[in-house]
């Protein structure tokens, strides 16, 4: 497995950063249009579900690549997430496995799409 780790600072126009570096990694990967597209809206509806702009340290992101999936974990250093069940029933509908993990002092969340016919 390979992973790729990035760094942001919590401002909402460093998203786009995200969503350019998620489109790279998962057309390596070999994800068709749509795929990455749901992705980049996944990832969206992710940062959606936060007040980033009140968030005063840097978010990480871990991209895992392996043979059978792409993993994606972001740690929101915010103790506050926004209840949004669209938000949720979208991630639910386009990522495999969702996780939202509060430890305690962030959130971490775990998005894994599996590649098909691997």
């Amino acid at each position: 497995m390979h992973e790729i780790m990035l760094k942001i600072p919590s401002k909402a126009e460093y998203i786009m950063v995200v969503r350019l570096t998620l489109s790279g990694i998962a057309a390596r990967c070999g994800f068709d249009f749509e795929t990455i597209e749901d992705l980049k809206m996944a990832i969206s509806e992710v940062f959606n579900l936060f007040d980033i702009e009140k968030i005063s340290d840097s978010i990480s992101i871990k991209f895992e690549v392996d043979r059978s999936f792409l993993g994606i974990n972001i740690d929101m250093p915010t103790n506050e997430i926004n209840e949004n069940e669209l938000a949720e029933v979208i991630l639910k509908t386009l990522i495999d496995d969702v996780e939202f993990e509060k430890l305690q002092d962030k959130y971490r969340v775990r998005l894994k799409k599996y590649r098909q016919g691997v």
